[in-house]
């Protein structure tokens, strides 16, 4: 009687909602649950960073981080939006055609790395380049390991997306946390943090295989996966080129500034993740009589959540940093409540999620390369004219430029459907 009277409750929450209040329920339990455990193993780590290793060597570290998420270009990235889709309509055998054709292509990732390391061997700096040149072996395997989640999530098993991405995390956590502990150096560090990765990526990705049912596939989900993945080639040089930027023209120190500044409000960027990556599936199955209407609702429901979020966070901001990261907090901690603005932009992503649904790769095109022609005038004007708070400045202003092409390009397509 009473589990019959919560239903009934939980169904007229969804009815005045506007959303399957059950379903994000359930699979958001296990996501949310997943990122909270994540967070604050990241938190720890974070700290035992800024405790343990040198201004000059995190600058090095963060650095070589942002070189191996540039090189995930070759790694197809958009592709995992493909195996989603492919799962959720259940063909099955596109997971393990992702996985070949991502490791085929992500060997280019592995001959930017080599060349990367080869550069900084010769400019003097022989500890990153033997970072960098570790990294770049296990490369292939980490990128085609990569896709596990994106599968179970098109299949709405959020319970095993949540164990099987927390284990990842904590795996590569626990890795560098007792590389810092036990071997604080830049080569040590990175060693344990890459290859935990890669070696977690591939065992996961072998649980994940045994759910596979079928041989159905679809090679248009293939060609979208190209397509996305080509999109999105000058966004994520965009994304990072701030990352790169920031260390060339101010150096590694300020670097490690910038990457504290931004390295919470990044991380509640991948929390709100969670919306969209419960949406996709849900998306996939709407009619279009609904879909468009909805798409619209979601996104303003979701943009009050983030408002609240980001008020949040700047009041929070200078206690959070004074316990965790003391050494940077009166360089990093207005940065960084500054940085957390850049926030309000992502609810124009579940307008977008129309695109996808639709097969729509033009207006894809057009929001990703606009973002990342508005990013580097941006940031290549910003940066060496205001230094660090040139580069937040930067993000934010391109992050409300996407957000309104967003907006821009989905009113088009419901006049124009």
């Amino acid at each position: 009687m009473e589990k019959e009277l919560t239903n009934t409750k939980i169904e007229n929450y969804s009815n005045y909602l506007g959303i399957d209040l059950a379903y994000f329920l359930r699979g958001g339990f296990w996501l949310i649950l997943s990122m909270v455990i994540v967070t604050i193993g990241g938190i720890f780590l974070s700290a035992l960073f800024a405790k343990l290793l040198s201004k000059e060597v995190f600058g090095q570290y963060s650095f070589l981080m942002s070189i191996l998420g540039f090189c995930g270009l070759a790694a197809l990235p958009g592709m995992s939006q493909a195996v989603t889709q492919a799962a959720a309509e259940n063909k099955d055998a596109f997971f393990k055609k992702a996985i070949l054709t991502t490791a085929k292509w992500s060997t280019l990732g592995s001959v930017i790395l080599v060349l990367t390391s080869a550069y900084y061997y010769f400019a003097g700096n022989p500890n990153l380049s033997t970072a960098i040149l570790l990294a770049a072996i296990v490369f292939p395997i980490s990128a085609a390991g990569s896709f596990y989640n994106a599968f179970l999530t098109g299949k709405k098993k959020f319970k095993l997306v949540s164990i099987y991405g927390t284990l990842a995390q904590l795996a590569s956590i626990g890795a560098t946390a007792i590389a810092l502990l036990k071997f604080p150096s830049l080569v040590a560090v990175s060693l344990f943090s890459v290859w935990s990765t890669a070696i977690i990526n591939v065992i996961l990705t072998l649980l994940t295989l045994r759910h596979v049912a079928n041989k159905d596939s679809d090679d248009k989900l293939l060609r979208l996966g190209f397509h996305l993945s080509f999109s999105q080639i000058f966004t994520i040089f965009a994304d990072y080129l701030d990352r790169f930027l920031v260390p060339i023209i101010l150096g590694f120190t300020n670097n490690a500034v910038y990457s504290f500044a931004i390295l919470i409000p990044m991380q509640i960027h991948g929390f709100l993740k969670v919306f969209t990556t419960l949406g996709q599936p849900k998306v996939a199955e709407l009619g279009s009589k609904n879909l468009k209407r909805g798409l619209v609702f979601k996104s303003f429901q979701l943009e009050i959540i983030v408002i609240a979020i980001v008020a949040a966070y700047i009041i929070a901001a200078p206690t959070i940093f004074k316990i965790l990261y003391p050494g940077y907090t009166e360089e990093a901690v207005v940065l960084s409540q500054i940085f957390s603005v850049s926030l309000l932009y992502y609810p124009g992503n579940v307008l977008a999620l129309l695109f996808l649904r639709e097969r729509q790769t033009k207006p894809v095109y057009q929001i990703n390369v606009l973002y990342a022609f508005s990013t580097i005038t941006a940031l290549t004007i910003l940066v060496p004219t205001f230094g660090l708070i040139g580069a937040v400045l930067a993000k934010i202003i391109v992050r409300f430029l996407q957000a309104g092409t967003q907006i821009y390009l989905f009113k088009r397509y419901l006049k124009g459907g």
